[in-house]
């Protein structure tokens, strides 16, 4: 399997809307940049700078994906996640890929072992594995090979949807579930816990 990463990525004045009673639009915007960033670090540690591509309808993003080395793609409309990593998937496939992993940019504990398990799992199986979010609804990880071997269905019950959708294919689509990969950040709550995990864990605060 040639797999290359795509990294989807909102506008940093747009992410995380749901965490505007706990923070400024300020520090929303520096915590997308740090989750933004350390998405890229851990997955290029993974699959490398040159196979993994950034879209997204940010010029700003873009530009500093591009001067740390990283492919990029200027999302095209109709604009929306599925549509933007379907845009993604077809570029890379021009690219020589045959497989492709899909990874949220909210999830501050991800570590490369994370992205390796995952992609073992499904270079093991059929060529497909998911990891959900830690309400096990939800999407923060996909690997899919052959490219368009199931459809991009992220939104409101992805992962029950994008189970479905392999089933309907006739293959098996494997669950990885691993704390770096479910942990996400949507809300205030998480967000604290995220902050209490750290001081536990981590001196000091996130930048």
């Amino acid at each position: 399997m040639t797999i290359w990463a795509i990294i989807p990525a909102r506008p940093l004045e747009e992410g995380k809307s749901r965490l505007a009673e706990a923070l400024t639009p300020a520090e929303r915007q520096r915590l997308n940049q740090n989750f933004f960033r350390r998405t890229l670090d851990v997955t290029a540690s993974v699959i490398g700078r040159e196979r993994t591509l950034v879209v997204s309808r940010s010029e700003e993003l873009l530009i500093a994906a591009r001067s740390m080395a990283f492919e990029t793609l200027l999302e095209a409309p109709p604009y929306g996640l599925n549509v933007a990593l379907t845009q993604a998937a077809e570029i890379v496939r021009q690219h020589g890929a045959t497989g492709v992993l899909s990874i949220s940019c909210d999830l501050p504990f991800l570590i490369a072992d994370d992205l390796r398990a995952l992609i073992n799992v499904a270079t093991e199986g059929d060529g497909l594995a998911i990891a959900s979010d830690r309400a096990g609804t939800g999407t923060n990880a996909l690997v899919v090979s052959p490219i368009g071997a199931i459809p991009y269905l992220y939104g409101i019950g992805s992962f029950a949807a994008h189970l479905k959708a392999a089933e309907s294919a006739g293959v098996a689509l494997n669950v990885v579930r691993r704390p770096g990969l479910s942990f996400d950040i949507d809300t205030p709550d998480d967000f604290e816990q995220m902050e209490e995990i750290r001081r536990e864990t981590i001196p000091g605060k996130m930048a």
